[in-house]
């Protein structure tokens, strides 16, 4: 998971749209006069999202990167986590999606148990981030990753962490420092760095 803006635990960011609960009020405007909106994905919402998602999930990662159905359907069980998506309410599609979670379920991703946080309870995980490849390079990505940041801000997170592509950190504009790096990340031949963003850095 990981970020290429696109996140995985072993890839990259991810943008989810869900027929769950609207979380903002305020549409966002995609491109070309095309909005969107963020929501979130709740277990009784997930048939009817499972194929999209998924179809996003395989085409952004390589398989050492992509998560399963039955990875994703568990965090969106998972009564800590924040999953939600991105969609197009005027063709109901969804264009993208972010998995995340409590820092202490991804003991066994490098990095995770090496984090000074660890066992406080105060960190958000980033496991996923991805966009359909028709709507990548809007900043999508990046707009998902800082509805996250929002949603963990209110439930009293104090931060947030996720391994992203190296390099990635300095372009997303979030003021992620980053924390350590790892060479051939899940036999992928690339550097991935572990990043933390402050849930008090979310742009207003």
């Amino acid at each position: 998971m990981a970020i290429e803006i696109h996140v995985d635990h072993r890839a990259a960011i991810i943008i989810f749209i869900s027929g769950g609960s609207i979380l903002s009020s305020d549409n966002i405007l995609i491109s070309n006069g095309v909005t969107g909106e963020f929501a979130f994905v709740t277990p009784s919402v997930w048939d009817d999202l499972k194929e999209d998602i998924f179809e996003i999930e395989e085409e952004s990662f390589s398989s050492s990167l992509c998560d399963s159905k039955d990875d994703l359907l568990k965090l969106i069980n998972s009564p800590t986590s924040i999953f939600i998506v991105l969609r197009i309410p005027s063709v109901s599609r969804v264009i993208g999606y972010l998995a995340a979670d409590m820092l202490e379920g991804f003991s066994e991703v490098p990095g995770i148990t090496s984090d000074p946080y660890i066992d406080q309870g105060k960190t958000i995980y980033i496991v996923s981030v991805a966009i359909h490849r028709d709507w990548r390079r809007l900043g999508l990505g990046v707009a998902t990753q800082k509805e996250c940041l929002r949603v963990a801000s209110q439930r009293g997170f104090k931060r947030v962490t996720a391994h992203i592509e190296s390099g990635a950190a300095s372009r997303m504009g979030l003021g992620a420092r980053v924390l350590m790096s790892f060479a051939n990340w899940y036999g992928t031949g690339r550097t991935f760095d572990y990043v933390e963003f402050s849930t008090h850095l979310r742009e207003t």
